[in-house]
């Protein structure tokens, strides 16, 4: 049996970074393959970020693939170590993903990462991918560039280059009228989100699709 993991990095679990992670888990179990798809949603666990113990940098240090701190995180670290693939999913906040999954790849990669020569050396190499959803849409995607090249350079650099996956322009709320919201403009927010949203789904889809391709053709 093949395992996925997903990081869900939202607060709210069934709202867009929800839908966006359940529309890929769907994609990537409708391949009829033997694959676990496992969502884990950080909110909902207490842990906290590097302790900056260094037991993963001792001599002959038994962590060195796993965060040897524990917590709540421990066995979701474990589990993504040794997944299939890695999803790592969030809401854009002031043009970074969630503090909770900063903390994630923070404690997931720092192990793997050798002070001796600064290689990165994973338990394996796997399929990765990003899903965000914010309210930029796509006339302002240039003010992402920064975090895009950033995170998933990292990615990239401990496990593979992760697929990208956006969902823009999203609501935040189902009534607008309830808040003071005017400067982003929610009358223009329908529109988009009819022409685009489906399409965002779709896309999110076929994603854990082409992820359960990778996986099988290892």
């Amino acid at each position: 049996m093949k395992k996925i993991v997903i990081f869900d990095g939202g607060p709210r679990k069934n709202m867009n970074t929800g839908c966006m992670i359940e529309a890929f888990k769907a994609g990537a179990e409708s391949m009829g393959q033997e694959v676990e798809v496992k969502r884990i949603r950080l909110y909902e666990i207490d842990f906290k970020d590097c302790y900056a113990c260094m037991a993963c940098k001792m001599k002959d240090s038994k962590f060195r693939d796993v965060c040897g701190r524990k917590d709540g995180l421990t066995d979701s670290l474990r589990e993504a170590a040794y997944a299939d693939g890695i999803v790592f999913a969030s809401p854009i906040y002031f043009s970074d993903v969630t503090a909770q999954l900063h903390a994630v790849i923070t404690r997931l990669f720092y192990p793997w990462l050798s002070y001796k020569d600064f290689s990165a050396n994973p338990p394996k190499h796997v399929p990765t991918a990003t899903i965000y959803t914010m309210n930029t849409n796509d006339m302002q995607q240039e003010l992402m560039l920064p975090m895009y090249s950033h995170l998933e350079g990292v990615i990239e650099q401990f496990l593979s280059k992760p697929e990208r996956i956006l969902a823009l322009n999203t609501t935040q709320v189902k009534n607008y009228d309830r808040y003071e919201m005017d400067g982003l403009r929610p009358d223009l927010k329908k529109p988009w989100r009819d022409e685009h949203w489906e399409k965002d789904l779709q896309n999110s889809f076929d994603a854990g699709r082409r992820m359960v391709e990778k996986i099988m053709s290892v």
